[in-house]
Formats: C-alpha cells, structure tokens, sequence
C-alpha cells in the first residue's frame, strides 16, 4: 500500500511539472567595469533535456556552465503544489569597453524549444580602485600609509529625478528620490524628504528593504537604489521649486594603518557618518489654455464616461439612481463629478463618490463612480440628455468633451393627491403637506376661542409640581427610616426572629416527616434557642437556660410557658444522644414548639 502511494506521488509530482508553463530567464548585471569578472546565470523552472548557449562575443568565458537544481512540494488543504528551478551560471569579464547584446539561449523541454530573454550589458572603462581583487586591495593598504581614509563626495550622492521636466497643470509627474554609491552602506539616518509645496503629492509603493542596481553615471559604476517615489500633480502654474532631499548616510570606510596581521586579512574599518543633500529642482508648470468648456471640471489625463440609470420606469415617490462612471489615468482622485441637470419635477440628493484608484510609477490610473439619487416627484416623461465631461489631454494638448449616452426616465403617478401637483423646489417634509397648507379666508362672523393654554402657566402644573414635592419628602422619610432601622442589628434580628423560627420549623416538619430523629431534635432545638437569642437580644454565647428563664421572666412570659420551653430544649438535648424515639412523640413535640412560640410572640410584642 505504501509503494502505491509513493508512486501516485511522483505520478502526480511528474504531471505537475509537465503542466507547469516553462519560463526560461537569464541575469546579469546590466553595468560593469572592463576587466571585471561577474555571474550570468540562465534560471528554468522545469529539467531540460538539452542547453544550447548563445555565442558570448566580446565576453571572456573564465568558467561554466556549471548547473544546480532544486525542488519543492508543498501540499496545503489538500492541495498539492510543485517548484523546481533548474540554472546554468557562466563566470565572464568584460575584455572591451561598449553596449553588448547577449543573444537569447535554448533549452528543450518536453520536446519543445524554449528561448530566453536577450540581455543587454554596458562595459564602461575599468577603475582599479573600485573592482580590484580584495589581494590587490590588501596590497594597497600595506603600501600606502594613511592615518585615515577622506571621503569622496562623488562617491555617494543622492538625487531627486522626474520623469518630465514641463507639465500642463493638474498632469502627474513621477519623483523618484534616488540614492547613489560606490561605498558600502550600512545605514540611514534624520531622513527628511521634501514637502513638494505646490503639488498635491501620493506616495508609490515601493519595497522596504533598499533594492540596488548597478548603472553608469559618467562613465563610472554606481550603485543606485530607490528610496522613495512619488506621484505629484501640480496645482498652480509657473515655475515651482522642489526642496532639497535630506539624509544622513551610515558607510564602511577604511580607516588607518594595520596593526595586527589580522588586520592585514580582514582590514580595518570605521563607520563614517555623511550628510547628504540632493540638487535644488525647478519644474515648469504651464497653464491649462484658455476657453475652456462648460462641462470642464478639472480633469487632466484620458478618459471615457459611462452613465447608466438603474431603473427606467418608475412610479412617483420612488427613488432612482444616476451612476456616472468616469475611467482612464491622469489627476483621477482630484475630478468633480460632471454636471447633471434634472427636470423641476425631481427632488436630488447628495453625490456619493467612490474611489477605484491605483497609483503607480505609470500614473494613476482606475475609476472614480458618481452615484446621484433623486426622487420624481410629479408623473411624465423626463428627458435628462447626454452627460458631458470634459478633460485636458497633454499629449494632445487639447480640450476633449466625451458624452455619454442619452438617458431618459418614464415616471407614472403612484396613486396618491400629491402626485398631480408640481413640487419643484420643496422638499420631502413640504411634500406631505402640499393641498393641506392654504385655507380660505373667512368673512363672516365667527367666534374665536382660546384653543391652548401654556402648561406652564396652567394650575395643574402647580399641582403636579406640589404633589411631586409631597412625594419626595414622603419617600426620603421612609429611605431614612429604613435606613436606621437597618443600622440596629438588634432591631433587625428581633424583627425577623419569628420568621428565622417559622423556617427552621419547616425544615424539622421535612424531617420529622422522613423519620430522621437526630436531624429533627437538632434543628427543633436550633429554632427554639435561635428565636430567643434574637427575640431577646442574647448572644449565642451567653445562652443557657438560666438566662433564658431570667430573662423571658422579666418580659412577662408566664413561668409555665417558661417550664414548657425548658421542657422542650431538655427532651430535644437528650433525643440527640438517645435511642430513636417514636415519631408520635416527635409530633406532639413540634406542635408544642409551634404554640409555644406563638405564644412568647403575643406576650413579647404587646410589651413593647
């Protein structure tokens, strides 16, 4: 079973690979120095059967094609996907000094040929500073005594390039801030990028880490990457002033004579801090030509319109929307929505605007969605006509008007009063309204009468006022008096003594009832003596039946309830260590607890 599944695998591994699209690429720096050696390495994400490599005129072949693959699988939610990559990787140096094509290779693959892209490769004059062998490097810091290694400038710069110089108004311009070098880089820091006064600037997404290429600045190699970039659209016309580029640049320089053969091998290096700033820039902004058209709103780039009603038969009363669509690349985010004129019949609400944007080093490109919502409000056929939007296209360096289709609206009345009367200019709360507002003037006689009074003013106001007053004092006196009540505890508990009692009677009534004998006498015995501790305020402590006979004897209790009482918590005290007694007795007692207690209740109450 195993061997089965292991050879489904590699079936299913096999017809991934074959299904896969082959893409076959080369790379390779597009800038080196004469005499530099450098990789070129041909990538293919399938096994190929045979390689046929160009010819590499003008380049020395040191070493190659030496070849590596690898492979994965991954198999997620059941889902299985395969990567191989296959390369073949040449050392070459540039022998001549110029601009070289490297024709593209072939690879078969499954019985097909596959061709790679062409590169192309500028050799500039060599430096010897710059691409020496790290032993000649090693021999010129032995040679040449140096107590410290002075900056070049032109070593490391930073730039602020455009991609045009003179633009119409409102037409984007893309700003690449750009660093350059030759040294080793090992940080940033105080980053202060231009504010772009004058512009309405959005920034492009670029990669956080710094990506760094290799290009020819004046016939000598840098090592350029991008920063940050950015779409600006000039807001005003003229000549407008970018302010310089800050940043404080982190490099690896080497830094006095060797002491040590070690620092012979690996050198000695120091950080130096520099301070760069980038060239002033001026962009001339031209203005938009004059005799502009109506339906002009501030567009500069190119566009097409769409305009579309989401219902064509409608009845009064009830909404429709207008959708204008207006797509194509240039100042998208800073467009108004085209003027729409509806007929008086119709109430309009606020625009809704929505953004479908992308900002790219292109442009901005995408949409902009202008969704208008109007009521008819009086029945008929309405004509709304072509919806015109105007732009400015700068490669044209015109004005364009497009239009959209005509659009027109069939409203039938829904049946209510308000449906045949004009409501041009009211709104929806005037509307319910409109055959009721006016009322004819009377001529004749007729009594006035006084229709309302102010509550205020009235006497059942003053009434309500005094009787919430009345109120108010009557439940402070009773939240007070609870209040104190419930700070006595020896109030409170002579107060719920008799229901303490009544629930812990109950409880022995249940036992008395299931023939538990212990249980019962315990908690017969635990009402009686609970309801004098609170009933007379004795602690548990001081309870004894001593003090209970003295004390329910100075509150009146007759002496024969008294020996009743006594009687009871003895024959209860004894039933807990003595043999099961019959359940009639038990009853005859919880009877007696239950009169006697009502008993001590009226005697104790009435001598408050």
């Amino acid at each position: 079973m195993k061997k089965l599944l292991a050879v489904l695998v590699l079936i299913s591994v096999a017809i991934l690979v074959i299904a896969q699209d082959v893409e076959f690429t080369v790379s390779a720096p597009n800038v080196v120095a004469e005499g530099e050696q450098f990789r070129l390495v041909y990538k293919l994400n399938a096994r190929p059967k045979s390689f046929d490599p160009p010819t590499f005129d003008n380049f020395y072949v040191l070493a190659g094609p030496s070849t590596s693959s690898s492979s994965s699988i991954q198999i997620v939610n059941g889902q299985m996907t395969q990567t191989y990559e296959f390369s073949y990787t040449y050392i070459i140096e540039a022998t001549k000094e110029g601009k070289y094509t490297i024709d593209p290779a072939t690879v078969k693959v499954n019985g097909s040929e596959h061709k790679s892209n062409s590169i192309i490769i500028e050799v500039v004059k060599g430096s010897s500073g710059q691409y020496a062998s790290p032993s000649q490097r090693q021999n010129e810091g032995k040679n040449q005594p140096q107590a410290k290694v002075e900056s070049n400038q032109n070593d490391i710069f930073v730039n602020i390039d455009f991609d045009k110089s003179s633009v119409y108004r409102g037409e984007p311009i893309l700003a690449t801030i750009s660093i350059y070098t030759r040294q080793n880089i090992s940080g940033f820091e105080d980053v202060k990028f231009p504010s772009f006064t004058g512009f309405w600037s959005q920034e492009v997404e670029t990669p956080n880490n710094v990506h760094f290429q290799r290009v020819n600045i004046d016939g000598r190699i840098y090592n350029m990457g991008v920063l940050k970039k950015y779409l600006l659209f000039p807001q005003r016309s003229g000549e407008i002033k970018i302010d310089p580029f800050e940043i404080v640049v982190l490099t690896q320089e080497r830094s006095g004579r060797a002491q040590s053969i070690f620092d012979d091998f690996f050198g000695a290096y120091q950080t130096v801090r520099q301070r760069l700033t980038s060239k002033p820039k001026t962009i001339k902004v031209k203005a938009l030509p004059p005799n502009a058209p109506p339906s002009f709103t501030g567009a500069v780039g190119n566009y097409n319109i769409e305009a579309n009603l989401d219902k064509v038969e409608v009845k009064t009363n009830e909404a429709v929307n207008l959708k204008i669509r207006v797509a194509g690349s240039g100042n998208l985010r800073l467009i108004d929505a085209p003027k729409v004129t509806f007929p008086s019949g119709f109430e309009v609400f606020d625009t809704k605007v929505t953004n479908n944007i992308n900002t790219t080093q292109k442009g901005a490109t995408g949409s902009k969605v202008f969704d208008i919502v109007a009521i008819p409000r009086a029945p008929g056929k309405f004509e709304l006509g072509e919806i015109e939007f105007s732009y400015f296209n700068p490669m044209q360096q015109k004005y364009i008007t497009i239009k959209s289709k005509p659009l027109s609206i069939a409203v039938e009345a829904d049946g209510s009063e308000s449906s045949n009367v004009p409501m041009a200019g009211f709104g929806r709360e005037d509307i319910r309204f409109i055959g009721q507002d006016i009322r004819f003037i009377k001529t004749d006689d007729f009594p006035l009468q006084k229709r309302f009074t102010y509550l205020v003013s009235s006497a059942k106001y003053k009434f309500i006022i005094v009787f919430q007053l009345v109120l108010f004092a009557i439940a402070f006196y009773i939240i007070k008096r609870q209040r104190a009540l419930m700070s006595n505890l020896a109030l409170v508990r002579t107060r719920k003594a008799n229901k303490m009692a009544k629930r812990r009677l109950k409880l022995a009534l249940q036992f008395l009832k299931a023939n538990n004998a212990e249980q019962f006498h315990d908690e017969l015995l635990r009402a009686l003596w609970g309801y004098i501790s609170d009933k007379l305020s004795i602690p548990v402590a001081n309870l004894s039946s001593d003090s209970a006979k003295e004390t329910l004897s100075e509150r009146g209790i007759r002496i024969d309830d008294i020996d009743e009482f006594l009687r009871i918590i003895s024959i209860c005290e004894y039933a807990r260590y003595a043999p099961k007694g019959e359940q009639s007795q038990m009853a005859n007692l919880y009877d007696s607890s239950i009169e006697l207690i009502a008993k001590f209740e009226e005697v104790l109450k009435s001598s408050k």
